[in-house]
């Protein structure tokens, strides 16, 4: 063997053992709670201290049977398929996990209990600086309810994955400070970029996740980039995202594959979510998008919400 054909067979084994083929990890069955269905293996549930959860399994086969598994919280069994849990006053990430004892599938549902908003003392949380949200938000179209909590991110919890493809960590704001940080991220916004995601790789790009630039911002934060006190960041339900995947470097890949990394590649991203707005199952995403050119500081990127109505720039 060639000692070039050598090398040309080691390159296609290490790309081969190295890139995973993307796992859009969907679940065999569904929970239901809230109004909400969970179809994926994980997912995240943001809740208020000793709140009571209800979870059903979404239309179960009755020859199925389903167990619910929890340390932390007093699960009272309704029936085969319902389940109501009352979670503790302590704020923190108090997983749950259903399993469907016939197939040995299972969604693992990480409910966190948030720190309330009431706690708020002089724009400080547990000191760490979040700063005032605006009190006068009225809007006829676009959701500005104050959030009911915040996410208390730690060392040891930020690994956790919030979707099968998102961690708690890729969300935390970029300000200064030590732990613990406090992030809002609303479960609708999780749920758009796990669609994104999965739309990205049906056109032939191998990503494991979408590389952030910007997720949830404190409104102190958020003013001091010089930004709208209603930016939808502060809300948690923005992301500025890009694909970054060889190398890993926090820009944009060449995506298009001309040799540049410019505006043009996240246009790509852009044009994805655009054709995405003519299917029936995208009406809940319905949101902001936004194409930012690469400057000094940053490399180009779109941004994505879920504020309820179609606004692009």
């Amino acid at each position: 063997m060639s000692k070039k054909l050598f090398i040309i067979i080691f390159i296609l084994l290490f790309y081969t053992l190295t890139i995973q083929a993307y796992d859009d990890g969907k679940a065999g069955f569904k929970v239901a709670y809230n109004n909400n269905i969970i179809s994926q293996e994980v997912a995240s549930v943001f809740v208020l201290p000793e709140e009571t959860l209800k979870l059903n399994i979404y239309r179960p086969q009755k020859n199925n049977n389903y167990v619910i598994k929890s340390t932390e919280s007093n699960i009272i069994k309704n029936n085969d398929f319902e389940w109501e849990m009352r979670f503790p006053k302590e704020p923190g990430n108090y997983p749950v996990r259903v399993t469907n004892n016939i197939s040995k599938e299972s969604i693992r549902i990480n409910v966190f209990v948030l720190e309330p908003f009431s706690n708020l003392n002089g724009g400080y949380l547990n000191g760490f600086r979040i700063g005032n949200y605006p009190l006068s938000l009225i809007s006829e179209n676009e959701n500005y309810d104050l959030p009911k909590g915040f996410i208390k991110v730690t060392p040891e919890n930020e690994d956790t994955y919030l979707s099968p493809h998102f961690q708690l960590k890729q969300f935390i704001c970029r300000q200064q400070g030590g732990y613990p940080k406090y992030v809002v991220i609303q479960e609708l916004l999780l749920n758009k970029l796990e669609y994104l995601l999965y739309e990205i790789n049906q056109k032939g790009f191998n990503v494991d996740t979408f590389h952030m630039i910007s997720g949830y911002r404190t409104p102190y934060y958020n003013k001091y980039l010089g930004n709208s006190d209603l930016s939808r960041h502060v809300f948690g339900d923005a992301a500025d995202i890009i694909i970054d995947v060889y190398p890993k470097d926090g820009y944009m890949d060449d995506l298009n594959s001309d040799g540049h990394i410019n505006y043009k590649d996240a246009d790509i991203l852009y044009d994805l979510v655009e054709r995405s707005y003519k299917r029936s199952e995208y009406e809940e995403y319905v949101g902001g998008l936004g194409l930012y050119k690469r400057t000094s500081k940053h490399s180009p990127f779109i941004h994505i919400d879920t504020r309820g109505y179609k606004a692009r720039w």
